[in-house]
C-alpha cells in the first residue's frame, strides 16, 4: 500500500468500477488537509500533471457533462469531487509511486475520496493506457490485454470527456472500424460485431457531423462507440491466440442436445423444445449476448406465442361448439381439447407479456439468461418452459381429433 498519512489509504481502481450516476460523497476536507499537512511547500508539481488540449493548457474549473453532472478539473486531475490543494497533494503522492516516469507524458489522474478510503487512477492518453502505484494493480486487471486497457481509457472518457478531448484521429480511427464491423455483419453470420449494420450506418451518419477540432460532446460520443467496440474486443479475446473469430463456432461444433429428464420431457411436448433450444443456445453463444441477437430471439419468440394464442382460441371455440355432445365417451377428449387449448392461451400470454417487458440490450439478455440458466444443464430449461405453450396446442390438436373421431 502507497505510504499516505494514517487512517489514509490508496485503493486502486478501474474506470468501469467507478459509478458516474452515485451521488457524490462530500468530504471532510479541513481534516484531510491537516492529515496530509498541506504548506506552500508541498504543492503537487504542475509539470507532471499537465493536460493539453488542443495547444492550450486548462488549470482550473469545471465543465458539465453532457447527461448534466458536473466534472471538476485541476490540471490534470479530474473528479465529480470539488478538487482542493489536498486533491493536489494526493495525486502528488501518486505520481510518486507510479511505473516509469511520468513527467513527459500526457496523463490524467482520476482521485475521488470515500471516507479514509481514496480511490484513484491515472490515464496515460498517449498509450491509452491505464496504470497505478508501483504494486497496486487491481487483481483483476493483471495480466490485462491490450484490448483491455483501450476499453478502460474509453470508459474514462466517457465518464470524463473534458477537459481533455478526443482527437481527430481517434474519430477517423473509429471511422475506420465501424465501417469494417458493417461489411463483416453484412457478410458473416456469425460477425462479432456488437452492432447490427443499420446502426452503424445511423452512427456513422451521426459522426459526419462533427468536426476535427473536438469538444465535450463529440468526446463523450466517440468514448461510447468505442466502449461498445472494445468491450466486445475484450469478451472476444481479441488480439490473442484464443480469440473468437466467429461467435456461433462453439454451436456450430457442439450442437445443443437435451440430457436426462429434459430429453424425456421433450418427446412427451413432441420435441418442439429442440427448437428453442437452439434459439437460446445461439442468443446465449458461450454466455455471449449480443443485441442484434438478442432481439432476433425475442421478435421470434413473441412471434410464435402470438400465432398460437390465436390458434388456440379458435380451438378453444371448436371445443365448446362440440361439447354439445351427450356421449360421455365423447366428452372427455373434448374436455381435454378445451383445457389443453386454455392452457396454451394462458402460458403464452404470459410469456409473452414477460418477454414484452424485457429490454432490449445485451446486458438485459445477459441477464435473462444468468437468471434462468442451471449449472449443469445451461439453457435447458429456458428452452422447455418457451416450448410449454406450443406444445399444449399440439396436445389440444390430438384431443380434438379423437373427439370428432368419436362423434
Amino acid at each position: 500500500m502507497v505510504t499516505l498519512p494514517a487512517p489514509y489509504t490508496l485503493n486502486a481502481k478501474t474506470p468501469t468500477e467507478f459509478d458516474r450516476f452515485t451521488p457524490v460523497h462530500s468530504i471532510k476536507i479541513d481534516e484531510l488537509v491537516s492529515a496530509l499537512e498541506i504548506s506552500p511547500r508541498t504543492p503537487i508539481a504542475r509539470s507532471m500533471v499537465t493536460v493539453s488540449v488542443h495547444g492550450t493548457t486548462r488549470s482550473t474549473g469545471t465543465v458539465v457533462h453532457p447527461e448534466g453532472g458536473s466534472i471538476s478539473y485541476r490540471d490534470g486531475i479530474v473528479s465529480t469531487q470539488t478538487l482542493t490543494d489536498a486533491h493536489a497533494t494526493i495525486a502528488d503522492h501518486i505520481l510518486d509511486q507510479c511505473e516509469g516516469s511520468t513527467e513527459d507524458a500526457e496523463i490524467t489522474v482520476f482521485i475521488y475520496v470515500l471516507g479514509r478510503q481514496i480511490d484513484y487512477y491515472v490515464v496515460d492518453h498517449e498509450s491509452k493506457s491505464i496504470i497505478w502505484a508501483d504494486g497496486q494493480v487491481p487483481e483483476s486487471f493483471k495480466g490485462a490485454t491490450r484490448a483491455k486497457h483501450e476499453h478502460e481509457y474509453w470508459v474514462h472518457m466517457e465518464n470524463f470527456p473534458g477537459p481533455r478531448f478526443s482527437t481527430p484521429e481517434d474519430l477517423r480511427l473509429l471511422k475506420d472500424v465501424l465501417s469494417s464491423n458493417a461489411i463483416d455483419a453484412l457478410t458473416s453470420e456469425g460477425s462479432t460485431s456488437p452492432m447490427s449494420v443499420q446502426q452503424i450506418h445511423t452512427h456513422l451518419k451521426s459522426l459526419e457531423s462533427f468536426s476535427n477540432s473536438g469538444d465535450i460532446y463529440q468526446t463523450y460520443a466517440v468514448a461510447r462507440l468505442w466502449n461498445l467496440i472494445l468491450q466486445s474486443r475484450v469478451i472476444n479475446k481479441y488480439g490473442t491466440a484464443d480469440a473468437r473469430l466467429d461467435r456461433f463456432i462453439s454451436v456450430t461444433d457442439n450442437p445443443p442436445t437435451f440430457a436426462g429428464t429434459y430429453a424425456s420431457v421433450t418427446k412427451l411436448m413432441f420435441k418442439r423444445p429442440h427448437t428453442h433450444l437452439g434459439r437460446c443456445s445461439r442468443a446465449w453463444a458461450d454466455r455471449i449476448a449480443y443485441t442484434e441477437e438478442w432481439r432476433k430471439f425475442k421478435a421470434t419468440n413473441e412471434q410464435e406465442w402470438k400465432q398460437v394464442i390465436k390458434l388456440s382460441c379458435v380451438l378453444v371455440i371448436a371445443s365448446l361448439l362440440v361439447n354439445k355432445q351427450k356421449s360421455c365417451l365423447f366428452r372427455i377428449p373434448s374436455h381435454s381439447a378445451l383445457l389443453a387449448a386454455l392452457a396454451s392461451v394462458a402460458s403464452a400470454y404470459y410469456l409473452l407479456d414477460e418477454s414484452q417487458n424485457l429490454g432490449d440490450h445485451a446486458a438485459d439478455a445477459s441477464t435473462y439468461f444468468q437468471e434462468r440458466e442451471e449449472i449443469m444443464c445451461g439453457v435447458q430449461r429456458i428452452a422447455i418452459i418457451n416450448a410449454i405453450p406450443q406444445a399444449l396446442l399440439i396436445w389440444s390438436f390430438v384431443f380434438f381429433a379423437l373427439s370428432v373421431f368419436f362423434l
